[in-house]
């Protein structure tokens, strides 16, 4: 699982550099993908159920978001390049807030319009 965890952190890093405009949102595309890493068994393997870990970083996660429109916005922006440029299984990805008990959930899906959230 090592190596795709520096995969991932390589396509966060790109993302960081290349993708977006977070100028009015306080967390950026690093952060929010660092906090979802315990996530990774679940959205790149074959783990059936997300860890405690995975739901607690979701939370958070989902806190930050809620909290704040630019935020909300560029953690959409983040996982919206993300999802086009990293091999996760969106399925699982969109179950998170339903698995993880959150209510306002960010989409990780390559389609979805963030200046909608």
């Amino acid at each position: 699982m090592g190596g795709c965890f520096k995969w991932f952190a390589a396509v966060a890093l790109v993302v960081l550099v290349v993708g977006g405009d977070w100028a009015t949102a306080e967390i950026q595309c690093s952060d929010a993908v660092a906090r979802v890493l315990p996530c990774e068994a679940f959205l790149l393997s074959g783990d059936s159920t997300p860890s405690a870990p995975c739901c607690s970083a979701v939370q958070s996660l989902d806190q930050t978001a809620t909290a704040s429109a630019g935020d909300r916005r560029a953690i959409c922006e983040c996982f919206k390049d993300v999802a086009k440029s990293f091999p996760i299984n969106l399925a699982k990805a969109q179950l998170l807030p339903e698995l993880c008990h959150v209510t306002v959930g960010v989409k990780i899906d390559p389609d979805v319009d963030c200046t909608r959230i």
